[in-house]
């Protein structure tokens, strides 16, 4: 009778499009999340949430269109004591296995180099390789 297999690590996909500060960080804090509970999580970054990424990029801001809540999210995302989202993935990384990659396609139309992305950013990938990768990725997630 052969050895009982060990059971395959728990895999996470994230799909990120988004690049507003209420979308980014709780798509960081699920990360972050997933991460300390020793799941393997693999981010594909597309179109606006690749430009989160650039080196020369903005503070995020608050998605447009929730008046007053918007506003006071507004100025706690901007308090000194709030984390910021690429704080809470850079401590992931520190911490576990967090792999992001850069929508190859996406670079391609945004005219960017793998040189304008944050170091968080380890790879340009394509959509074929990123679905190869997290294959049996569960939950898969699209923000």
């Amino acid at each position: 009778m052969p050895a009982p297999s060990a059971p395959p690590a728990a895999q996470m996909a994230v799909v990120l499009t988004e690049s507003a500060a209420d979308k980014l960080l709780p798509f960081a804090t699920l990360v972050s999340g997933a991460v300390a509970m020793g799941f393997r999580v693999d981010v594909f970054a597309s179109y606006w949430g690749l430009t989160a990424f650039q080196k020369a990029a903005a503070r995020p801001e608050v998605s447009p269109g929730h008046g007053e809540p918007g506003a006071r999210l507004e100025a706690a995302l901007n308090a000194p004591r709030a984390p910021s989202w690429k704080a809470l993935l850079e401590m992931a990384k520190s911490i576990g296995e967090l792999h992001i990659y850069a929508c190859s396609q996406s670079m391609e139309i945004l005219g960017l180099q793998k040189e304008d992305l944050d170091p968080l950013v380890e790879s340009v990938t394509g959509v074929a390789t990123f679905l190869d990768t997290t294959r049996s990725a569960h939950p898969t997630y699209f923000v």
